[in-house]
């Protein structure tokens, strides 16, 4: 059963506005993001610091850029502890803080260990038998991994250059089988299932596992994915990209 909020998008720094005051009622709008749960998955809205990397993005293409609006809220863990060599990388094994990079004209966030409730489906991997086990987080329950992406031309990066009449997912992702119709801020969606394993040579491993969701946002191409095929995880997709925010370049 889906519930779609009202889609929350809005314009961070310069816009279209001829009113001041229009524009300050937009970004009173932005301050009004609210933590939720979703399928007992906490959503925090998105820090300054995460914002200001989506703002490198539009600086360098000179364009409003989508943004992530909620992230999963990372499983505490101190720099002096045991686990804090997992802090600030990008993998499933990373934690704290979800960790971006804006590569040209791709960003890219991925966040591990964030808090989940027992039972939920998430990341996974095979033994030596050839069983299928969780894998564990740095508290030991299930182990979450969520990524977003966007760029005008993810079909080349995901594909090692290929562009040419082919979805902007790995070749390892397939058309979901979910049939319900789903529109992210009035623009259709499209979900995808990622296998385990990779077909083919100069696919980005990072999804994996995923349940994902494509859409574009003011003509860029944005994913939202989480590890493990649940409905939770098809909730979670949807909750995420209907937080996106759109955030503008400086003014020059």
């Amino acid at each position: 059963m889906w519930t779609l909020s009202i889609a929350i998008l809005v314009t961070l720094g310069s816009g279209p506005f001829s009113d001041p005051g229009e524009a300050a009622n937009v970004l009173r709008t932005t301050a009004k993001l609210k933590a939720e749960v979703m399928d007992g998955v906490p959503l925090s809205p998105v820090l300054a610091s995460q914002r200001a990397d989506c703002k490198k993005l539009a600086d360098h293409l000179k364009r409003q850029v989508p943004c992530p609006g909620l992230l999963p809220v990372p499983i505490p863990v101190s720099a002096t502890s045991s686990a804090a060599s997992c802090l600030g990388i990008i993998g499933e094994t990373a934690c704290g803080p979800a960790a971006i990079q804006v590569m040209g004209d791709v960003f890219l966030l991925s966040q591990s260990n964030f808090e989940v409730p027992s039972g939920y489906v998430g990341v996974t991997f095979q033994q030596d038998n050839g069983s299928v086990v969780p894998e564990p987080s740095v508290t030991g329950g299930p182990l979450g991994h969520f990524v977003f992406m966007a760029s005008p031309d993810l079909q080349a990066y995901l594909r090692d250059g290929t562009r040419k009449n082919v979805p902007p997912v790995p070749c390892y992702c397939t058309p979901s089988k979910v049939t319900t119709n789903i529109r992210v801020h009035g623009t259709t969606a499209k979900f995808y299932q990622c296998s385990d394993a990779s077909s083919g040579p100069g696919q980005v491993a990072l999804l994996m596992g995923h349940d994902l969701l494509v859409w574009v946002e003011a003509g860029i191409t944005c994913e939202v994915s989480f590890h493990g095929h649940s409905q939770v995880n098809l909730d979670l997709d949807v909750a995420e990209a209907d937080a996106t925010i759109l955030v503008s370049p400086a003014k020059r």
